[in-house]
């Protein structure tokens, strides 16, 4: 699998007091505003999980996920991992579960363009 269409980060999914934690790869070969990525869906299990409370993480920052397009001064750099803290769902150390992830990407400088990243892999909870 290329880094581009790597779109689970490495640090995987992780249980925290605050809920789930899922590291997210920018599936493109530069740098783009937040405001231009679009996560989809994801699904644990097969299950669609609610996105509605969602927190991106980042360097130290975090927004809610429905205020993603509004972030157009945040950048996520390629080497970095951006992380997707799902507060309503609740795991378990040691667990594995089935972990599907589909983002969507529109970079600015391509009109019209928008690119769509499907990753599904099984995770060990951290």
């Amino acid at each position: 699998m290329l880094p581009v269409e790597r779109i689970i980060g490495e640090e995987g999914l992780e249980a925290t007091e605050r809920g789930a934690r899922l590291a997210m790869r920018l599936p493109w070969y530069r740098s783009l505003p937040f405001s231009v990525v679009e996560v989809a869906s994801v699904k644990l299990d097969g299950t669609d999980v609610d996105l509605t409370d969602a927190v991106v993480e980042f360097d130290d920052h975090s927004f809610p996920l429905a205020e993603i397009g509004e972030q157009t001064n945040a950048f996520w750099f390629v080497r970095d991992s951006a992380f997707l803290l799902l507060p309503q769902v609740a795991l378990q150390k040691d667990e594995s579960h089935e972990v599907s992830l589909l983002l969507k990407i529109s970079p600015p400088y391509i009109p019209g363009m928008t690119r769509v990243n499907p990753m599904t892999a099984t995770l060990t909870v951290a």
